[in-house]
């Protein structure tokens, strides 16, 4: 074998390796990125949930006050065909009496006499579990001893232990509840309670009380998206748990930053308490119910 043969081989040779070598080093196609503790990264910024989902829940499903808007399409408004996943139907599972008060609710947000009629978000409020998540743009960040969710609205905070602590007493009760989180696999779940009753869950009067729960998985299926789920029970109020669920996208660190959410309560609530009614009164303003949908 001449020696210019021999070069050529352990050129190719030395090219193979240094190749192979770089691919060893790499993480497997479709590989999640993992923590110095061996968890899926969710660190960074999430685009929030579905448009609309924070003013019905029920959209995608039976809502009639936003059908002029399903007409257009899901896909156009980035809305789910359905983001109630159980029970079948998409509908919040209220027993009777309270679906009579949500529905009493949206007549009265279109008339309110009192503050309780405006959405808690109107009033610049903590937005609780699981609107949070779905109202705006948020933030994860984590290490082994506790996941925090930044929220771009009304800039809230969740700090979320995962040591096993137990629960604060049944006495606190708190607008984002108190939450405990710990890994199944590669699924963060963040089991909330001690809610106050304030908050809705969507802008339609959507209500709970006090006994809620919320059990949340947050869930990376690769390195730029977040499937999301929430189970929500609360015997006072609904016939069963129900279960609502989206995927969201990574959103680009740079130069990405949250917008200031300049929201103060009253800016704009007396105007609306006299307006609102005004109008009702003068025959200018047409009510809304989930009545017009029978159930």
């Amino acid at each position: 074998m001449s020696s210019r043969v021999i070069r050529t081989v352990l050129a190719l040779a030395a090219v193979l390796a240094v190749a192979s070598l770089s691919v060893a080093g790499q993480e497997p196609s479709g590989a999640l990125p993992r923590t110095d503790d061996d968890r899926p990264d969710l660190q960074g910024y999430w685009r929030g949930g579905p448009v609309n989902a924070s003013h019905s829940i029920e959209d995608g499903c039976c809502d009639p006050i936003h059908a002029r808007m399903q007409s257009r399409g899901p896909e156009r408004l980035g809305l789910p065909f359905q983001l109630i996943t159980d029970p079948p139907d998409g509908r919040i599972p209220y027993q009777q009496w309270a679906l009579e008060k949500r529905n009493q609710y949206l007549w009265d947000m279109e008339t309110p006499t009192e503050l309780e009629h405006i959405d808690p978000e109107d009033r610049c409020l903590l937005l609780g579990v699981p609107r949070s998540n779905y109202r705006g743009d948020l933030q994860i960040r984590q290490n082994a001893d506790y996941v925090v969710i930044l929220y771009e609205w009304a800039h809230a905070y969740r700090i979320i232990p995962m040591d096993g602590r137990p629960h604060v007493g049944e006495d606190i009760v708190l607008f984002n509840g108190d939450s405990r989180g710990r890994w199944e696999g590669d699924t963060l779940v963040v089991d909330t309670r001690n809610f106050n009753d304030v908050p809705w869950l969507d802008s339609h009067g959507s209500f709970y009380s006090e006994s809620l729960r919320v059990v949340e998985r947050w869930t990376l299926t690769d390195a730029d998206t977040l499937h999301y789920e929430a189970t929500v029970e609360d015997p006072t109020v609904f016939t069963q748990p129900f279960t609502l669920a989206f995927t969201t996208t990574r959103i680009p660190d740079e130069p990405y930053e949250f917008y200031e959410e300049g929201c103060w309560e009253g800016v704009t609530n007396k105007h609306r308490l006299a307006a609102g009614r005004m109008a009702v009164e003068a025959g200018e303003r047409q009510m809304h119910t989930h009545e017009e949908s029978p159930r």
